[in-house]
Parts: C-alpha cells; structure tokens; sequence
C-alpha cells in the first residue's frame, strides 16, 4: 500500500510542478483540459456548469462536471501524499490511511474545481456584453473601407476603458479620426458600426 500512495504521490506531483511552470510561462493546459459532460445540462431549468444540481440530476451527473485534467492530478497528489503520512504517522494502519487518502483526494478535486470557476468568474467579470457595446460611441484608427469590403480599426470607450475592435462600415469609407457609432456585435473582436452624423 505505501509504494501506491508514494507512486500516486510522485506522479500527480510531477505533473503538478510540470502544470505550473508552464501555466507560468505561457504554455498552461486550458486548451487541453477536458472537462467531462454528459451532454444534459439543461434539465430542471438548472445550469450545471455553475455548479448547480436541478431536478432531474443525480449525483453522479455533477461529479462528471467536476472532473478534469486539473481536479484528477491534484486528486492523485493529495491521494498519495496524505495516504503516505498517515500511514507513517499511525505505524502501518492502511485502512486508516486508505479513509484518509480517498477523502484528501476529494478535497483537492474541489478545491482545484471550485478555485478554477473563481479564476474563470475574476477573469470575464469586466467583459463589456454585446448589448452594452451596441451603441457605443468612438472613433477610427485604422481607416475602414466602404460596405464592409474591408476591415480597420475602432476605439471604442465602454466602462471606464478605451476597446480596440476590428470594424467594418455598413455604409461609406470611414477614414482615420472619423466618430463612429456601433451598429452590431459580428464577434467579440468586431463590430459594425456607422460615422456619427
């Protein structure tokens, strides 16, 4: 039992340590996460994604939302470390030492999932929506072509901060320092707008 808790242990660690430093320098997992959906995330009118358990869901539905690459490997870790501790500290007691590991890696799993949904919530918290970009007023950097056969650029004041968006014109050719209104939201990078008459 001690050689699975310290094999548990270093592998989880490895890729824990591997994980952070390339989360650090640029290259973190986000894009290769894998989040486990079973595809019903709309039963009972309760979104699933934020955690929440509607009717129609069973537990186990909501155990798949929270595992993932991150929540497993953490999992693994703390699994394999507090297995190991508790089986030094009691003198060999493995079912003891089993209890504990098995409840150290459920922890972790949480944790990692619900500090990842704080991080994600932090992240998009000031994002300006579409309807509130709708309307807004600005000006061009980067001239904009007539009837969208082209794209420039946009500064666009929302919430405090001045947006960059690339733009197209609904109408005529928009040249630099031309005030402009925002018509439509084509993609969160783009819009369509109109000179300000």
């Amino acid at each position: 039992m001690e050689n699975v808790f310290i094999f548990c242990s270093v592998l989880g660690g490895t890729i824990l340590v591997v994980q952070t430093i390339l989360a650090a320098v640029g290259f973190g997992f986000g894009g290769l996460d894998v989040d486990i959906d079973l595809g019903d995330t709309d039963m009972g009118g309760a979104d699933m994604a934020d955690g929440a358990v509607g009717h129609g869901h069973s537990f186990g539905d909501h155990m798949f939302k929270v595992i993932s690459i991150r929540t497993m490997i953490a999992g693994i870790t703390f699994f394999g470390l507090s297995g190991w501790l508790t089986l030094v500290c009691t003198g060999g007691n493995q079912v003891f030492a089993m209890i504990v590991a098995v409840l150290a890696g459920m922890a972790a799993i949480y944790l990692v999932y619900f500090l990842y949904r704080w991080i994600n919530a932090m992240r998009y918290q000031g994002n300006v929506s579409g309807d509130q970009l709708v309307g807004a007023v600005g000006s061009v950097y980067v001239r904009i072509p007539a009837q969208g056969k082209g794209a420039g650029k946009v500064l666009v004041s929302q919430q405090n901060r001045t947006m960059e968006y690339e733009a197209f014109s609904s109408g005529r050719e928009l040249p630099t320092g031309t005030q402009i209104t925002v018509l439509k939201v084509i993609s969160p990078t783009a819009v369509e707008v109109n000179e300000v008459r």
